[in-house]
Parts: C-alpha cells; structure tokens; sequence
C-alpha cells in the first residue's frame, strides 16, 4: 500500500481546531494536497487490508451463520454476530416509508448515532457514534472500505442514493481487532439493492426552497448474472442564503456467477458542489465547495473444499475545492484550497467453519508518503505551484479471531498485531461472549481495545496560532460492553450498556501566556452509556398500525486534564429518544411519523458576539404520507414539522420546515 500526502504552501495560515467550532480554515491558503493508497496482497491465508491515516477496515468474508450479520450482499459473510455484539440492521422494509430522502436523515433515526449535518438534503455531514469523533467510524460499501483518508468531512460521500440501499449495518463499538487502528467507535456497511427482477424505475421529487431530484434506476437478470444501475440528480436554491446545491450520482452493481462462486462488480460516480455558508468559519459566509467521487471495485468469491476464498480490487478518488469567497476576495487572499486523495486496495481473505467454529487469519501493509522532500514537486495543471512537503508511514497488521459455537453459549475472541515504522508496536483484542437464557432471551458481554493513529492535521499543521506535534502517540481506548437481547417474530428489544476509557487522547492545549494552540497526550476521557432499544413489527389488536420503534441513547464523558487551557470539545449528545411509528390509513394509505429529541453537550463560540454558548435542545418531527397503486406510489415528506430552526454544530443554522412531494412508476 502507498499513500502520499503532498503539500504545497506559499503562507502559513491557522485555525483553531478540526472540530465544530469557528476557525478560519484556509483563510490564505493556496495549496493541492494529494493522497494516494496502493494496496497488495498475496498469501492464500492473509486477510489483507487498506489502513488509512484515520479510519482503517477489512472486510471479512466466511460461511453464512445463524444470526450473522451480512457484510455484502453480494457475498455471503460476516464481520461479526448480532449475537456477540451490539450491531443494528436495517433492511428495505423498515425504512422504505420513513420520513427523510437521503441516508444522512435515516441513520439520524438510530439513537447511537450522531449525525451533525451542514444544510439540508445530504449536502455534507459527519457521522459519530457513541461519543466518537467523524474520524474514529469505518465506513464500507458492500462490504468494500470507501473511508476517506483526508478527512472524516468526506467519508459521507457516497455516490449513491437511499432508493438504491436495501439494507445497513452498523457495530457500535471498537472493532479494531478486524479493522485495525482507526475503528475506534463503530463500522457501518451500507449494502445496495441485489434486484433479481426485470425492471425500469423512475422517480421524481419537488418541494420548498426550488428543490428538484429525479431519478432512473434498471436492473436485469440473466441465468448467470444480475446487473443494477442508478443515476440521480439533485438541486435547491438553499432555505437561507449561500446554502444551495447541485449533487449528480451515477452507480452501478453487478453479480456474475461462477461454478462454486461469484463475480462481483461496483462503480460509481458523485459531483456534488454547494454553498458553504458558514461551514469553517462565521466570519466569512460565502464560502464554497465541490467534491467528485469515484469508487469501482472488482471482487471474486470462490469456495475451496470447505475453504471459502476471496479477492478484491478497488480504487475510489476524491477531489474537492474549498472556496473561502465564493464570489469576491480580499487581495490577501492568496487562492483556493484544492485536495485529491487516491485509494487503491486489493484484498485476499479466506474462512473455514468446522467443528471447533470458525477461525480467521488476516495481514497487511501499509506505507504512507508525505515528508520533507529534497526538491519541490510541480503540482499537474498547476505550472507556477509545487509541493514541498510530506511524511512517511509503513505499517504490518497481523490478526487472528476464532469463534466457538457450542449450543446455547457463542464465545469469539481475536487479536490484531499493529507495527508502524512510525508508532513503533502496539496490539487490539477482543473477546466477545453470547449466552442463551431462554428461547427469546441471551445474554451477552464484549472486552475490546482501539487505537487511533494521528492525523496529518494533529502531526504537521502549522500556523501563526497552532502547532503541530510530530512526537504524537496513538491515542488508545479499552472497551467494556454487557447486554441483553430478547427477540421474537413480532419483537425485538435489547439493553446495553457500555465503558470507554480513552487514554492519551490528541488534544489542542496551551497555558495562558503562550500564543500557540499545541498538540499533545494529555487527556484522559472516560465514556459510559446506555442503549435501550424497542421495535414491534406487528399488533393483533391494531393491526392498521404496522410497526413502532422507540430507541433511546444517554452519553457521559468527563476528562482528566491538568492547568493546561484545552480545545477538545466534548460536545457529544448526552440524551437522545427516536421513536417511529408507520400505520396504515385506508387501503395502501399510510403514514410514517418520526421524532427526534436530543440533548448536546458543551458549546459554541456565537458570532459576532463573541460569547459562549450552550447548544439547545432540540425537538424535531419529521412526517411522511404514502400512497401506492400498482405500479405508481407518491409521498408527501414534511422535515421539521413544527419549523423550529436550530443550531447543531458552531455557527450553523438547521433548516426550518422544508415540504416535499415525490412520484415514482416502476416498469416490469
């Protein structure tokens, strides 16, 4: 694996942090930062790997499982067992109905999750989960890693639409055992549809503030091979000045299938460009920004005996131009802010289930480039810029996880063996167990550790304000996790319970007469919490209601720090209760009405007053009304129903009520 990242800078600039409060960004920066990864991997035993500068995943493929979770649907594995963990799964049905448009407003539902979004309509959002930063999730696609190595900022952008995913899946904990450094507080795996049938859709949606989508999906089916496409596009005028937006997505998945396996295809294309009001800092509104994403994976699964053996290649590119001024500039400002970052990975996995369980091995490498070099490097289609910087990274994963299934008891235990050239040894376990009480009812428990690497911006930013460290450490957590689980045919419930202790955590410190915003391991933050989650999918007294969930999340996290002044927001959701409901009206008539309360922690810096500020609590309720016959079905979406603007993230203001109405025909 290769990754470079390259910098080219003509003046220094500052910013106070990566996080959710105001900094000046790029105010003067003219630089094209460029990160590429190449990936490969030959051992039939080795479960390779990409690992990047923030978040890392593999992808584990293995023989189908009771109550295993489906890490592709294209092929038949699993990361790990709802049994053994904590990990929600959400199919076609249990949100086809439910009031949002894109993925962002859906995984919003999950009390676990954060999601602190920049505009409305999937613009730009991070996506935490229990108390974690954006930079500590995995996130895949079919199964395949698509984590952005720039930023977390991007890991969302995802060229897809929610009419394409049939089913996702987050882990909510550490998997660091199977992921390696980076996955510090969950994975998500979004899965797109696997549509065996002959058909043509088409859909079009129009609401408040000019907004436009349309959108035309087909798939066919042949005796060998199953193909899927989708393209999309979408537009708005913005509900508050500089807040409008142009997104384009084009995808494409198929399956060919081979005597003892399969052939698996992906690709897909997003351009996406929006106003930035007030996205990194209030002082300057008209800010701008447009990213293009490329992702194509070619993956093969072929069973061995009873060995089941996989391969697969991918590539995913991310472009993105940060604007400061969107329309008219300063004469300091020197020009905008360009990325590009490369990924290229190869996988070779193998799983065997027999009687002592099923047991898997994995490696990887990796080496990242980005330090002082002897001669600038002209930047293409930039003849009068070069970079002059950069950094080196080399590291081995080496991992092993066995489970053991052995009538009511499940155990599974797993170790990943990190060196870095740069961090030196370090080490991530697990051990998961799952008891059956009763029929319906387990009991299971979850000791893990993570490590999160830092990143470029904690290692080398330098400015008139802040200053990088190059003598950072990983920052680690230990994992402590009991649950309970009570499932049948018409519910399912579950109480968990969590402990994260958080050691030599990356923090902006200074004391009170430095000038400069330093990094350092100074922090401890423990974390403990609670999950409680109800879903009831059928009512024999109300059968017009078709199901109900209430889910609800409470967070605490304090920090240990000594006189040192910190910048390490803990602006976390302390509570949060979802609760949907979806009934029947008359006939094919129904409605779907969800509502999300939400208590943050911590503050923001108010512009321009100047003042510190609590973030409010909110209280949102978003309604969709449904309708279908034959082949045409149409909805009426309301957001925010009660038209309660909010703020959420620094300076930012959330939109107000936003109505939307959709038409869709499906040609078989």
């Amino acid at each position: 694996m290769k990754r470079s990242f390259l910098l080219q800078t003509t003046r220094r600039v500052s910013f106070r942090r990566w996080g959710n409060k105001s900094f000046c960004a790029f105010a003067s920066l003219k630089a094209l930062i460029k990160v590429s990864v190449i990936s490969v991997s030959y051992s039939l035993l080795v479960m390779p790997k990409v690992a990047d500068a923030q978040t890392d995943s593999l992808v584990i493929k293995s023989n189908v499982e009771i109550d295993e979770v489906t890490i592709s649907s294209s092929q038949p594995a699993s990361t790990y067992s709802e049994r053994l963990r904590a990990v929600v799964v959400l199919n076609k049905d249990d949100f086809e109905h439910q009031p949002g448009s894109n993925l962002h407003e859906l995984l919003r539902n999950i009390a676990s999750v954060d999601i602190r979004q920049r505009g409305g309509h999937g613009v730009q959002a991070d996506l935490m989960v229990r108390g974690g930063s954006f930079d500590q999730v995995t996130i895949l696609l079919n199964g395949v890693n698509i984590t952005d190595p720039q930023t977390g900022h991007h890991n969302l952008n995802i060229p897809i639409d929610l009419e394409s995913v049939e089913r996702i899946e987050l882990l909510q904990g550490p998997g660091a055992r199977i992921y390696g450094p980076g996955s510090f507080s969950g994975a998500i795996n979004i899965i797109t549809s696997t549509n065996k049938s002959k058909q043509a859709k088409f859909s079009a949606t129009t609401g408040q503030f000019g907004l436009l989508k349309t959108r035309a999906s087909a798939s066919a089916t042949s005796k060998r091979s199953t193909f899927f496409v989708a393209a999309s596009s979408g537009k708005s005028n913005g509900y508050q000045p500089n807040t409008d937006f142009n997104t384009h997505n084009i995808f494409t998945h198929g399956k060919i299938k081979l005597a003892q396996g399969n052939i698996d295809i992906q690709a897909g294309y997003q351009d996406k460009s929006f106003g930035a009001n007030s996205f990194y800092t209030p002082k300057f509104p008209e800010q701008f920004e447009q990213t293009q994403t490329f992702f194509s994976s070619v993956g093969i699964l072929q069973t061995v005996s009873s060995v089941k053996l996989s391969a697969n290649a991918y590539i995913r590119q991310h472009n993105d131009r940060f604007e400061l001024f969107r329309n008219q500039s300063p004469d300091w400002y020197m020009g905008h802010n360009y990325h590009k970052s490369i990924v290229v990975g190869g996988k070779l996995l193998a799983s065997s289930l027999y009687k002592l369980g099923r047991t898997r091995i994995g490696s990887e490498f990796s080496n990242v480039l980005g330090s002082l070099m002897h001669s600038p490097k002209p930047i293409n289609a930039f003849t009068d810029t070069s970079y002059t910087k950069g950094a080196t990274r080399q590291a081995v994963n080496l991992f092993t996880d066995h489970t053991v299934y052995l009538n009511s008891t499940s155990a599974s235990a797993g170790i990943n063996l990190t060196c870095s050239d740069a961090f030196g040894f370090s080490s991530n376990y697990g051990l998961d167990l799952n008891q059956r009480i009763a029929k319906c009812l387990s009991f299971y428990a979850s000791v893990s550790n993570a490590i999160r690497f830092p990143t470029f911006t904690d290692m080398y930013y330098s400015g008139p304000t802040n200053e990088g460290n190059i003598d950072l450490k990983p920052e680690k957590a230990n994992n402590f996790e009991v649950g309970i689980k009570f499932n049948t045919h018409k519910i399912s419930a579950s109480v968990v319970g969590f402990y994260r202790q958080a050691t030599d955590v990356i923090d902006w410190v200074k004391n009170l007469e430095d000038e400069k915003w330093r990094t350092m391991n100074h922090t401890q933050i423990n974390t403990k919490g609670t999950d409680v989650m109800v879903a009831i999918n059928k009512f024999d007294k109300l059968p017009s209601i078709k199901s109900l969930m209430l889910n609800y999340a409470f967070l605490h996290s304090d920090k240990e720090a000594d006189e040192l002044q910190s910048y390490y927001a803990l602006d976390y959701l302390k509570h949060k209760f979802t609760a949907n409901v979806n009934h029947n009206i008359y006939k094919t008539i129904g409605a779907s009405w969800t509502i999300i309360l939400q208590d943050r922690a911590g503050g923001y810096t108010s512009y321009p007053e100047n003042i510190e500020t609590p973030y409010p609590t909110v209280t949102m309720l978003n309604v969709r009304l449904y309708a279908k016959h034959n082949c045409f079905e149409t909805s009426l979406d309301i957001h925010n129903l009660f038209n309660k603007p909010f703020v959420d993230i620094g300076n930012i203001t959330q939109p107000g009520r936003w109505i939307s109405a959709s038409f869709s025909v499906t040609i078989k």
